[in-house]
């Protein structure tokens, strides 16, 4: 199998907290995203993912005592894996100045929703994607031990920069690790959260200034 060159392996793009979901993902085309961690340490990922297009999901109410470890989360992609249309194993390094390597691998469903089960790092988010300019948009809404984080990324094909960001984006976290799927794998939102927000106030907003 031949790989694509470097230069085409590594992604680009920006990321940015949102404090609620803004009304624009009304339009959206949507994407159930369930996925688990092999190896996660200082931004160095080995991932298991798997895609729902477009279905509507009853999302129960989280439970601290009962639904930790991952508990949630495995309960949902049960209820949802006969939809499951995609599934792929991917090798991420950490981001530096909104670069990041990455490299894909198809997996076999079945492979994929079993190593799912019996991962106890999960994050599982709908995928919201719209179109704003001439940029493609992924908002990703959180749930579980996660639930209440939204999250914005715009990604291009090379660095993102003279980016138009939009008014729903508070605050950049293009550099912050706590904001990677690894990270939140094992240290959820529901934990962490309301300390960022605090921090958020007292220092304001903050974006990083990348120009052509």
């Amino acid at each position: 199998m031949d790989l694509d060159p470097i230069d085409q392996i590594f992604e680009f793009e920006r990321k940015f907290y949102v404090g609620s979901l803004p009304d624009i993902v009304q339009h959206a085309h949507r994407t159930l995203i369930i996925q688990g961690y092999v190896f996660a340490e200082d931004g160095y990922a080995i991932r298991v993912r798997v895609t729902v297009p477009d279905k509507e999901i009853e999302f129960p109410d989280f439970h601290d005592e009962t639904d930790r470890f991952g508990a949630y989360e495995r309960r949902i992609l049960s209820h949802a894996a006969d939809s499951v249309s995609t599934a792929w194993i991917t090798v991420k390094s950490p981001p530096v100045s909104a670069q990041r390597y990455e490299l894909d691998q198809q997996l076999d469903v079945s492979v994929a929703l079993n190593i799912l089960q019996r991962s106890p790092r999960i994050i599982l988010k709908t995928r919201h994607s719209v179109w704003l300019e001439t940029d493609g948009w992924e908002i990703d809404e959180f749930h579980g031990q996660n639930a209440g984080l939204v999250l914005a990324e715009c990604e291009r094909t090379g660095p993102v920069v003279d980016l138009t960001i939009p008014d729903f984006c508070e605050t950049e976290v293009s550099s912050d690790l706590r904001f990677t799927n690894d990270y939140l794998s094992r240290q959820p939102w529901t934990g962490w959260g309301e300390a960022f927000l605090a921090e958020l106030a007292s220092k304001g907003p903050y974006f990083e200034d990348y120009h052509s």
